[in-house]
């Protein structure tokens, strides 16, 4: 029933059939580690999309040739993610539907688990962003995920149910329509900052509900935080540094 549920609902999303542009492969089980190994560097390549879409492939090989293990799905779902917040668009409705079908595998291995419901989350809220209309529904079940993630292991991504939730409840429109609460994103988006201070991400959140909050003083000092926490990542070689910080002056500026 999960599977027809969910294959139902990346229909509804992407409006075509299931991802095929980064569909993965099978190598013998014994090989999956040097695959999972493989996909990584290309997913270090970042921000280049052709070798991110690789690495999508890569781990969708070493999911499908090694079940027992987590790493390959979650691995899709990280670089899907990446993929779509990054303006890849002439399969935007394939990649979501291939977070979906990854979030899915990841429950069937191991149901309940903080990764698989924190990814989950992701997928589906990535699904929801494609298509508001039927995705409004989606945000309570989403938050549902998130909520279980953040009570298991808080700590995870960083803080990264913390801050999902605060994006959440930023984004999201409010009673009586959806759960949507700027004072609420803030307590989450402090929780994560609290798990993890040196993440431009978990800064970012703290700034944007600060804004919605009415303190635009505190949201400025809080985005050059990010930037300057951006900044140090990509000297330190995250390539996603430089993005980090360029999110965090562009919101900045707007303010």
């Amino acid at each position: 029933m999960r599977r027809r549920q969910l294959a139902l609902l990346a229909l509804a999303l992407a409006g075509c059939p299931p991802a095929r542009l980064v569909a993965g492969g099978v190598v013998p089980r014994d090989e999956a580690a040097s695959t999972l190994a493989q996909a990584e560097v290309a997913y270090a390549h970042r921000p280049d999309a052709t070798e991110v879409r690789r690495a999508v492939y890569l781990f969708r090989t070493a999911a499908a040739s090694d079940v027992s293990r987590l790493e390959g799905t979650v691995g899709v779902l990280r670089s899907v993610t990446w993929l779509l917040e990054h303006g890849v668009r002439e399969e935007r409705a394939e990649l979501v539907a291939t977070g979906l079908s990854a979030a899915e595998q990841c429950q069937q291995r191991a149901p309940g688990r903080p990764h698989c419901d924190y990814w989950e989350a992701v997928a589906r809220g990535l699904g929801a962003q494609e298509s508001p209309a039927t995705g409004l529904g989606e945000l309570r079940p989403i938050m549902a995920l998130l909520r279980r993630a953040e009570a298991a292991m808080p700590s995870l991504e960083e803080g990264g149910p913390s801050r999902a939730l605060a994006m959440l409840l930023l984004r999201a429109p409010g009673w009586p329509v959806g759960p949507g609460d700027a004072d609420a994103a803030l307590v989450e988006a402090r929780k994560a900052l609290a798990l993890g201070p040196q993440h431009p991400l978990n800064q970012l959140a703290e700034a944007e509900a600060l804004a919605a909050t009415g303190d635009v003083e505190g949201a400025r000092a809080a985005y050059r935080r990010a930037r300057g926490l951006g900044e140090q990542r990509a000297a330190a070689g995250d390539p996603d540094g430089a993005d980090y910080a360029l999110k965090a002056q562009a919101a900045q500026e707007r303010l």
